[in-house]
């Protein structure tokens, strides 16, 4: 966990896992997997075992421990929601987040069909806790699916990753979404990103970074 990031838009992360698999192609060059596996083979190192994914119950408290209240991204280096971390898992990592209640959650995967089922029966009858904000990615146009399975999970705040935006994403209907995160790629043979691709049929109501910067934050409206 580290109390301050270089990631614009969170204060916090916290990685109660770490480690992933691909999935599509916005996966392709993943920073996580990219600087875990610097350290395969190193004896001691947190990340020893390079980008294989694995549970750190020694961090499951430590929200907990942080008083001042922050924005916490959950499992940077990792996704919350893989197929081979176990739903008891995921429901302790939900426990530290709903009683460490004075920070806000920002949880985001790329399998929105399984954070759908787990939240639709955690929750049932009800929504998730605003201060769970849960939120999918979508690099291209033919990731859109996505956005409808998180429009379909019972959470009180959701958001979404357009990053890396590696092709154009087409109209996306942003109905009960409440904020939106537009970047390109960065870091060793990254994809370009057209900004013609972030200026489709969407009114955005702000905007936060450089034009010619790698990544852009706006809020849907």
């Amino acid at each position: 966990m580290s109390d301050r990031s270089a990631i614009e838009w969170t204060d916090a992360t916290w990685n109660p896992v770490t480690g992933c698999t691909r999935i599509s192609p916005g996966c392709d060059n993943c920073y996580a997997e990219r600087f875990s596996e610097r350290f395969r083979g190193v004896p001691g190192h947190p990340f020893e075992t390079g980008f294989d994914l694995t549970l750190r119950s020694a961090r499951l408290e430590q929200p907990a421990t942080w008083r001042r209240p922050r924005m916490i991204f959950v499992n940077s280096m990792s996704d919350l929601f893989h197929k081979d971390v176990p739903d008891e898992y995921v429901g302790r990592v939900f426990d530290t987040m709903e009683q460490a209640n004075w920070h806000n959650y920002q949880v985001l995967t790329k399998r929105s069909s399984r954070m759908r089922d787990f939240i639709n029966v955690r929750y049932t009858g009800r929504r998730a806790p605003a201060h769970i904000w849960l939120g999918t990615s979508v690099e291209d146009g033919k990731r859109r699916s996505r956005i409808e399975q998180l429009r379909d999970t019972s959470a009180s705040v959701r958001f979404l990753s357009i990053e890396p935006l590696i092709g154009p994403p087409g109209t996306l209907d942003l109905r009960n979404i409440h904020w939106v995160i537009v970047g390109g790629e960065s870091g060793p043979g990254a994809r370009p990103m057209r900004l013609e691709w972030a200026c489709n049929r969407v009114r955005w109501s702000h905007f936060v970074g450089q034009l010619g910067g790698l990544v852009k934050v706006y809020s849907a409206h």
